[in-house]
């Protein structure tokens, strides 16, 4: 009992002696490049710098005249080969053809349904679709621009699924746990928010004495971009 109650003295002063709030930056868990994967010429690019989007938008449109006219020409000979796979079948009925020649033509069937799916996959790439709700952060190519495969097109971020990295004194990892829900007082909007600690680094600093946890936006939250800066109080778990 002794024991069980120092501790509790110890804590106690050690967060009489701490300031519970540190500083945290808001960052986005959905952050990514769109490039391209087939070559061609821009043409469509709606969308600018802070524009915002939903998911399965079309952001931009490659020139799929070539790619279309090749599907087209896959499909006829991927209808001939079926017209040759079915008069060997009939063939086969007459005993006029043997089984090798049945199965040569089956698979040359396969083959073209192959190539014509790869055709179709390849007209769906002219047109780059978003793949979540968010904003464009950078634009690094312009209508009417020829590119290459994995050419970077985009850089999008989502404004939906928000974190907060927060840098605190590892003395608080007596306290600190995974769960615990605390304020983020948002330097841009002057508004305040609930975030709720979802990971704790693994490594302490040692120069600095400090650890780096991971903390989600919890909603409702209203014009808060990636970048700005916060604020947290953990005052709350401190009493």
């Amino acid at each position: 009992m002794r024991k069980f109650l120092s501790f509790v003295l110890f804590v106690s002063t050690l967060y009489a002696n701490e300031n519970p709030t540190a500083r945290a930056v808001i960052v986005s868990l959905d952050r990514t490049t769109l490039s391209s994967e087939i070559a061609g010429e821009i043409i469509e690019l709606s969308k600018q710098e802070g524009d915002s989007f939903k998911k399965g938008e079309s952001l931009i449109k490659i020139d799929c005249s070539i790619y279309k006219a090749q599907k087209r020409k896959i499909e006829v000979e991927k209808n001939i080969a079926n017209l040759e796979l079915e008069k060997n079948k009939k063939l086969d009925s007459y005993g006029s053809i043997g089984t090798f020649e049945i199965q040569i033509s089956q698979e040359n069937y396969y083959k073209q349904q192959a190539e014509n799916e790869i055709a179709a996959i390849n007209v769906s790439r002219c047109d780059i679709k978003a793949p979540f709700d968010g904003r464009i952060a950078s634009k690094k190519v312009s209508k009417f621009q020829s590119i290459k495969p994995q050419d970077e097109l985009l850089e999008i971020i989502s404004i939906d699924n928000l974190e907060a990295k927060v840098v605190v004194p590892s003395s608080w990892l007596v306290w600190l746990k995974k769960g615990i829900e605390f304020n983020l007082s948002i330097d841009e909007t002057k508004t305040v928010v609930k975030a709720q600690i979802v990971q704790i680094d693994s490594i302490v600093d040692p120069t600095s004495q400090s650890i780096t946890i991971r903390a989600k936006l919890l909603k409702p939250f209203e014009n808060i971009i990636p970048g700005m800066s916060a604020t947290a109080d953990f005052y709350q778990q401190n009493n």
